[in-house]
């Protein structure tokens, strides 16, 4: 196993773990590693892991974006989500109540 090949397993692991802080210290030891020609199961086999990262990497991204959005959700407050006559959703929220804040 090359070390290319070590790195991008710890990358999955750390993306599969949650890890996102992780990232930042491999990228500069990936980028750092000089490629040379190899032999083509070893090319298969850093181009497979490498597309494997790009997918978690993907999903990593969507479950940071979604949370974001939720957290925003929470923020605004109580809601009730119900739909209108076209099928467009409508957000109705109690008039005067302000979000709950923690002091």
């Amino acid at each position: 196993m090359t070390q290319l090949e070590l790195l991008l397993d710890q990358t999955a692991e750390a993306l599969l773990s949650g890890d996102l802080a992780a990232l930042s210290r491999f990228a500069p030891l990936i980028e750092a590693i000089d490629l040379k020609p190899t032999d083509r199961p070893t090319a298969e086999r850093l181009r497979t892991k490498a597309e494997r990262n790009a997918r978690l990497l993907e999903a990593a991204t969507r479950g940071v974006k979604s949370a974001g959005l939720r957290v925003a959700e929470i923020k605004r407050g109580p809601t009730l989500t119900t739909y209108d006559a076209r099928g467009h959703k409508a957000l109705i929220a109690p008039k005067g109540l302000e979000p709950t804040r923690r002091v």
